[in-house]
């Protein structure tokens, strides 16, 4: 009966801990927020492939922005992204949409639907965000800015941004007491392999790809008992992503 009752126990955990791969940080795409198979109401690919939704070995998007890209990109203009900077910091933004951020958006604008895939313009699916989603992002005024050399948010800001040969906060979290750490002289922190430059398009723009990792393979993991997955490459806590960069 005992042993019965251990297998059952073990195939449990084994099931709980499949239902959860993916959605969990550094555990992959599959399963995870940016698998289209999984995700509710969307049409799932006909061979169950996860790529496929971005990425084909063959006939892939002619463009330097695409690595084997498998989706248009996006089809709003890029004048519908733009900021005001504020006056005490103007930044000169060279194209909202350069590098990665170009294909994110052929998402996240909801201007494509999601689980449309081929370049060939053949649409698995018109399922879209839709207008209440906050995913959905059809103007980026709100949202930080991307598109930006990172050495000019530098000279505008002198004295608050990191060099970007510094690495990715990898503590502290908001588990740990409070004044424990100086963020200013940064004196106690740790940092992650990962670096700042190592993310910036071209080795110097800011993008989307600064802050998140789309394959959830080397983002951060959160603290016990918080289960967010925003794909990002430092902790939501202690606002480690933000002093990542920021010097505050």
């Amino acid at each position: 009966m005992l042993n019965k009752i251990s297998v059952a126990a073990v195939l449990i955990i084994l099931v709980a801990g499949s239902a959860y791969a993916g959605i969990v940080a550094q555990t992959g795409i599959n399963g995870s927020f940016h698998d289209m198979n999984a995700v509710a109401g969307a049409t799932d690919d006909s061979m169950k492939r996860t790529c496929v939704f971005c990425h084909t070995p063959h006939s892939a998007q002619d463009t330097n922005n695409a690595p084997l890209w498998n989706r248009n990109t996006t089809t709003f203009d890029s004048s519908t992204y733009a900021w005001i900077t504020p006056a005490n910091a103007p930044i000169t933004i060279i194209d909202p949409l350069i590098g990665p951020t170009r294909l994110c958006m052929s998402c996240h604008d909801g201007s494509i639907a999601y689980d449309s895939h081929n370049t060939s313009g053949a649409t698995v699916g018109t399922v879209s965000f839709g207008a209440a989603s906050t995913r959905k992002i059809s103007d980026l005024g709100t949202t930080h800015p991307v598109g930006f050399l990172y050495s000019d948010a530098q000279a505008a800001r002198p004295g608050e941004l990191v060099d970007p040969a510094t690495g990715y906060i990898a503590s502290p979290s908001a588990s740990m007491a409070a004044n424990a750490f100086d963020t200013r002289n940064r004196s106690a922190l740790t940092y992650s392999s990962k670096k700042i430059q190592d993310t910036l398009y071209g080795g110097a723009v800011m993008t989307c790809s600064s802050c998140h990792d789309v394959h959830n393979t080397v983002n951060a993991k959160s603290d016990t008992g918080l289960t967010y997955n925003y794909f990002l490459l430092a902790r939501e806590e202690g606002s480690a992503i933000c002093l990542s960069c920021h010097i505050k």
